[in-house]
C-alpha cells in the first residue's frame, strides 16, 4: 500500500483524518485539539495509543477539568498544566489547545508520502499554533513539524509538552535519555514517596532498597508515579514491550529540555497506562519554573519551530536511543526469549 489520507471518515460524529501506508495507519480528529487519536501498526497488530474505556471521546467545554474527560489518545499542552495565573490571565486545566477544535488542510496525497496541516489560535494567549503530519511510503515513522507564533503583543511565559498515553496492561519497558530525575510527590510511587532525585534508571529509597524504574509494573501494585528529568542527555523517549515491539518519541533536546512520564499501574482511576510527555521545561508551576530559570517565556512576535518523530518498532530487546531520522538503536531481541 502506497501513503494515502482520507478526509470522508468520522469517529462519535467528529470529523477523522486518516493517513496510512503499509506500516502505520494514524487517525486525526481536528476537533478534539487536534488530537491523534489512533496509532496502529499493521506489522504487529497494535494499537500504540491507549485509550481510555469509560469515556467516550467528544467534544467538552473550553477550561473543563481534564482528567475528568481524559479520553486518551496523544494530545499537547501549552502554556500551562495545572491551573494557574500567567502574564496576569487565568489559564484552564492543562491549558489551551487540547479542548479548542483545530482547523486543517491536507497538503500532500500520496502516493510517496501524505501530509496535512491543522492550525489553532488560542484564546488567552493568541498564539498561532501550526503542526504539520507527513507520513512516507514505507515509513516506519511519523514527522511532527509545528511551529508556534506569540501573536499576543507582550511576553507569554509557558510550558508546551506533548502527551502520549501508552497502554500499559501488559509487561513492558520505559526507556529515556534521561540523566538525573525529580520523582512529584503525587499518587503512590512505586519507592514508597514522592519528592525524591534520583540518576536514571535506579532510585534509592529511604530505606536502602534500589528500585528500577524503567520496568512497568502489574495493575494489582496500585501503583501511579508522576517524574520528569531535570537533565536529559539525549531527545528521546519509548515504551517497548515484551515480544521487542513498541513506540517512541525522538525529539530536539534544545527545544524539549525535560521529559515527564505519567504512569498509572492500577493506581490512578485504576488504568494502566503511561503517558511519555517531551516538555520544554519543569516543574508543574509555569510560574515557579520561570522564576527558577527551568521554564521559559516566550516573547511578543517569536517563533519555536521544531520536528519530533513518532516511531513504531519490532525486534528490539532494549533501546538505548532514537535518532531524528527514525533509527532505534539497542539490542535486538533474542527470537528464542519471547512466545
Amino acid at each position: 500500500m502506497s501513503a494515502r489520507v482520507s478526509t470522508s471518515w468520522s469517529f462519535n460524529d467528529i470529523q477523522a483524518l486518516v493517513l496510512e501506508n503499509d506500516r502505520l495507519r494514524v487517525v486525526v480528529l481536528p476537533e478534539l485539539g487536534g488530537k491523534v487519536w489512533q496509532i496502529s501498526d499493521r506489522r504487529t497488530g497494535r494499537d500504540l495509543l491507549w485509550q481510555n474505556p469509560r469515556i467516550a471521546a467528544r467534544p467538552v467545554p473550553f477550561g473543563s477539568t481534564y482528567d475528568d474527560v481524559f479520553f486518551g489518545g496523544w494530545d499537547e499542552l501549552f502554556p500551562n498544566d495545572e491551573p494557574e495565573e500567567l502574564a496576569g490571565e487565568p489559564f484552564p486545566d492543562h491549558g489551551e489547545l487540547w479542548a479548542s477544535p483545530w482547523e486543517w488542510r491536507v497538503d500532500e496525497r500520496g502516493p510517496d508520502a501524505v501530509s496535512i496541516t491543522l492550525s489553532v489560535r488560542t484564546p488567552i494567549s493568541a498564539c498561532r499554533f501550526s503542526k504539520s503530519l507527513t507520513l512516507a511510503d514505507g515509513a516506519s515513522h511519523l514527522k511532527v513539524a509545528w511551529r508556534i507564533e506569540n501573536q499576543l503583543g507582550r511576553d507569554v511565559p509557558y510550558l508546551w509538552k506533548q502527551h502520549l498515553a501508552v497502554p500499559v496492561s501488559e509487561p513492558a519497558a520505559l526507556g529515556m535519555g534521561a540523566r538525573s530525575m525529580y520523582v512529584e510527590g503525587f499518587g503512590r510511587p512505586r519507592a514508597g514517596r514522592g519528592g525524591t532525585r534520583y540518576l536514571w534508571p535506579h532510585l534509592v529509597d529511604d530505606a536502602g532498597e534500589r528500585h528500577d524504574m524503567r520496568p512497568t509494573l502489574p495493575a494489582t501494585s496500585q501503583v501511579s508515579e508522576f517524574q520528569y528529568a531535570t537533565e536529559l542527555d539525549a531527545g528521546w523517549c519509548a515504551v517497548t514491550y515484551a515480544d521487542g515491539s513498541g513506540i517512541g518519541l525522538a525529539f530536539d533536546p534544545d527545544v524539549f529540555r525535560s521529559c515527564w512520564t505519567f504512569a498509572s499501574f492500577g493506581g490512578w482511576r485504576a488504568h494502566e497506562v503511561l503517558i511519555l510527555e517531551p516538555c520544554t521545561g519543569y516543574p508543574v508551576s509555569v510560574a515557579e519554573g520561570v522564576a527558577g530559570g527551568t521554564h521559559q517565556t516566550l516573547p511578543a512576535g517569536a517563533v519555536v519551530e521544531t520536528e519530533l518523530l513518532m516511531v513504531a518498532y519490532e525486534g528490539m530487546g532494549e533501546v538505548s536511543g532514537i535518532g531524528l531520522d527514525g533509527t532505534v538503536h539497542g539490542s535486538r531481541l533474542d527470537p528464542g526469549s519471547h512466545s
